[in-house]
């Protein structure tokens, strides 16, 4: 068994979370979902159809917001109980939503193809020009994405991530 197999079977509620987490995003924004796998061997998925890239940017960050959200909540909770299985419960899902808030490479992808893509559909002139101002934060949001691919091919820099969080929550 390798270790990113090992990782989602002991944090299983940090996939489950991602994968709600695209799906809320999907429901919010009116934006069909086809198919939806939230636990197995290599994780999880939601398929959902075409939308606008900006629709498609906010579905892929959402996992990234929500999960850092629900292992607040979670720390919150950890710090106010006193109850020591709750405490337990409570630390895992805390650290399984933090492993797992990031965007996987394939919805960085997703997300990358949905810029590219609004940057080459043919688009009147008032279009083109809003394109030209939002270039920056276009390109802001594909190097973000770009971190976010090397954050999940590389388990040690997530890991240093989630032990950085870990160090913020306790501060």
């Amino acid at each position: 068994m390798e270790l990113y197999e090992l990782l989602h079977i002991l944090f299983f509620p940090g996939i489950a979370l991602h994968e709600s987490a695209h799906a809320i995003a999907c429901l919010f924004l009116g934006v069909p979902i086809k198919k939806i796998k939230f636990l197995g061997k290599d994780g999880g998925y939601v398929v959902h159809g075409d939308s606008t890239a900006y629709n498609i940017i906010i579905i892929t960050l959402f996992p990234f917001v929500f999960n850092i959200a629900i292992s607040l909540v979670c720390a919150r909770v950890y710090l106010l109980t006193g109850l020591s299985f709750l405490k337990l419960l409570m630390a895992w899902g805390a650290f399984s939503a933090l492993l797992f808030c990031v965007p996987s490479n394939k919805d960085a992808k997703n997300a990358f193809e949905a810029i590219k893509r609004a940057y080459t559909k043919k688009q009147d002139i008032l279009s083109i020009l809003l394109l030209i101002v939002l270039s920056p934060l276009a390109i802001a949001v594909a190097l973000l994405f770009l971190a976010f691919v090397v954050l999940d091919k590389f388990l040690v820099l997530r890991l240093f991530l989630v032990i950085a969080w870990v160090f913020l929550f306790m501060v």
